[in-house]
């Protein structure tokens, strides 16, 4: 992602290939990166590469995911995550709760995975995954309407012995399973049998204890869950749950058994949300590792709590809504002690919002998404740049987008790159990224050896295929997050096909639980170009649409992104219906060097990227401000008379303050390569933490 020209590639690209389209309204580009080097070698006052005080340390605390593209796949790779082998397994279904919800303490006591399934057949994945680890007996929870008859058959035929646990219904079930995990016992926690929840939040608890737990109803206790109680020799209980769920004639009952069972505490909450919330901060859990699940559905923290229970990590469930002050405060003390998250499930459960309400604590979290540019080696490279983002990186970067990958100019849906150090280091790349807490969408950029590339491409459905496949391809391979589209050169008439490739392109990714963000040149809807970039269709088909404001003076000299110019662009974008916090805003990095030879109508001009430290640098006068308070100034040298226009603090704290006009979800920064010399660093990212923190 170049945003800018150097005067040789400028010339190449105007002169040559005569794109007619690039001189009305795109001097801000993506060039080969044989020109990105020689314009860059002009950049003779940039400083060395030395900002001891944003390195990043030697590592970071982090969250990571755990997570398939089904509820079933989720469960396989949690049992991943946490078993190389399992000689004895708990499965259940994935159907309904009931039965399953007391399985964590069985599934901790046998020392192996919780694994889900159809209640009418043995998912196949399921079988391989007890193959892996060498499985000889399966626990069934629940009779055959939760596990069919065929299960058990199944997995005989291939040699693993099934084992049934289950009454006629689950506080049958649940007593059944108490019994197997834990058949003497002078404790238990009992839940209300119709609600998951509660049973969630003290799962990984009770199975890492060894203390069994068992179901009622909210009015009554049932005689499966009485008679329990008095085999195993129960003596005390804690009641999970307030009592709309289990009311005072429930705690009457316990104490008018024969062998009566004393209460010591009832943990509960206005909904299930505190009373998680009580659950996690009064038992003594191990909280240096917290496993989050949604509240809204059982699965996945079902599964989870079985991998939970082997180091005591509780169970955080994460609400739908609007988190209240105990569920902030809880996290808050996590974060503020270095708590490592993992997440229980993809993007449809728990989606990247509140992944970044989990990590930041900003109730309203705004993304911030750094591009890095390609083309520069050694101090200047990529990993460079990446460490130029002070520690913690959380705050002030989320997204990380490497200047990867350019469409074939065959046009035939491949896609070519080049790294700026090492060939095929793209892995190690992603991996620093990580390491840091931050996610990778790598950005593919359309050619500009052959502008109607693009349009040839899009206008195919096998070749839109055949790029939707690689780039599906490429994303796994090197292990990224997702990717960033940034198609430039473009026919108006193309814009139908754009639409189309990202809503083909939408669909395919997020069921893998991968990012898109569409790139999209700067409109006021007063241009007679940029037709092809319908932001209201985008919109629907995109994770976040980054809206390219900058590069506005693109001929003669003058500001980079003028306020009242992006202003326009935001009005712009909200008449077209666009929901803003999908929005991402255009921030500069850098400025221009302008150069004047000749006078009046012979005058041409010349420019020559720099950063904010480096241009400031050049001044031999006093600093001007222009009415988007951006600072310019005049000077001479040799070679005649320069007009330098860049971005410092106080012009990047007027831009920013459109994310609060406007509500919008967060920044699209080019570049961090600006960012290395420690001035600027000290500038940009103090602003980027104020206000996207």
């Amino acid at each position: 992602m170049i945003k800018f020209f150097t005067k040789k590639s400028e010339q190449k690209i105007y002169n040559n290939k005569k794109i007619d389209r690039i001189k009305k309204h795109k001097s801000r580009s993506f060039s080969c990166l044989i020109a990105l080097i020689s314009g860059l070698a002009l950049l003779t006052n940039l400083l060395p590469f030395q900002p001891p005080e944003v390195q990043a340390a030697a590592s970071e605390s982090f969250s990571n995911r755990i997570y398939g593209n089904t509820l079933y796949d989720t469960a396989i790779e949690i049992s991943k995550a946490g078993w190389n082998q399992a000689p004895v397994a708990v499965l259940a279904t994935g159907e309904n709760f009931p039965d399953a919800l007391t399985g964590s303490v069985l599934a901790h006591k046998v020392n192996g995975p919780l694994l889900l399934t159809e209640s009418d057949h043995l998912n196949p994945d399921v079988l391989s995954e007890l193959k892996r680890l060498g499985t000889k007996e399966v626990y069934l929870l629940g009779g055959t309407v939760a596990l069919s008859p065929s299960i058990e058959q199944t997995l005989r035929d291939t040699g693993i012995t099934p084992t049934r646990l289950a009454g006629t219904d689950q506080y049958g079930t649940a007593a059944a399973i108490a019994a197997e995990a834990t058949p003497t016992t002078s404790q238990a926690f009992i839940v209300n049998g119709d609600h998951f929840p509660d049973a969630l939040s003290i799962s990984s608890y009770a199975a890492a204890h060894g203390i069994p737990i068992l179901l009622t109803r909210s009015d009554s206790l049932p005689q499966e869950t009485a008679s329990a109680l008095a085999q195993m020799g129960v003596q005390q209980v804690t009641l999970i749950g307030g009592k709309a769920v289990i009311q005072d004639s429930v705690e009457q009952q316990l104490s008018k058994l024969p062998q009566p069972v004393k209460i010591t505490a009832r943990f509960a909450g206005y909904d299930q949300y505190e009373t998680n919330s009580i659950v996690l901060n009064q038992l003594p859990f191990d909280s240096s590792h917290v496993y989050v699940a949604t509240g809204e559905n059982f699965p996945d923290a079902l599964a989870g709590a079985a991998l939970a229970a082997q180091t005591n990590s509780p169970i955080f469930l994460f609400p739908s809504k609007p988190l209240a002050s105990y569920t902030t405060t809880y996290l808050d003390q996590r974060r503020s002690s270095g708590t490592t998250f993992t997440i229980l499930g993809g993007w449809g459960v728990i989606n990247y919002k509140m992944e970044s309400i989990l990590r930041t604590g900003v109730a309203q979290p705004r993304v911030s998404l750094q591009f890095t540019q390609g083309g520069l080696n050694g101090t200047k490279g990529m990993l460079s740049q990446l460490q130029s983002i002070p520690t913690p990186a959380t705050d002030y970067a989320d997204l990380i987008g490497p200047s990867w990958y350019y469409l074939d100019d065959a046009a035939n849906g491949n896609v070519v790159g080049g790294w700026d150090a090492t060939p095929g280091n793209y892995t190690q790349f992603t991996s620093a990224v990580h390491a840091r807490n931050l996610k990778v969408l790598p950005v593919i950029q359309s050619s500009w050896s052959t502008p109607k590339t693009v349009d040839s491409v899009l206008s195919s459905a096998a070749t839109r295929e055949t790029l939707e496949n690689n780039i599906i391809s490429l994303i796994q391979n090197t292990n990224s997050d997702g990717i960033v589209i940034d198609f430039e050169l473009l026919s108006g008439s193309t814009g139908p096909n754009l639409t189309q490739f990202m809503n083909e392109l939408y669909n395919k990714l997020h069921p893998l639980n991968k990012l898109l963000i569409e790139a999209v040149m700067a409109r006021t809807g007063s241009e007679s170009w940029l037709t092809e970039f319908n932001y209201s269709a985008l919109a629907q088909n995109v994770d976040y649409l980054d809206v390219m404001t900058y590069d506005y003076s693109r001929s003669t000299p003058g500001p980079i992104a003028p306020l009242d110019w992006m202003n326009k662009v935001m009005q712009y974008t909200l008449s077209q219906g666009v929901d803003m916090h999908k929005v991402l805003l255009g921030i500069p990095y850098y400025g221009n060097d302008w150069l004047t030879t000749g006078t009046g109508s012979s005058a041409t001009y010349t420019r020559k990227a720099g950063g904010m430290a480096e241009l400031q640098a050049l001044a031999q006068g006093p600093i001007q401000r222009d009415s988007s308070q951006i600072p310019y100034f005049n000077y001479t040298d040799s070679s005649g008379t320069h007009t330098v226009y860049y971005d410092d603090a106080q012009s990047w704290n007027a831009k920013l303050s459109l994310l609060n006009q406007y509500g919008l979800g967060g920044i699209g920064a080019w570049s961090l390569s600006w960012s290395l010399n420690p001035a600027s660093s000290n500038a940009i990212f103090p602003l980027l933490k104020q206000y996207l923190r």
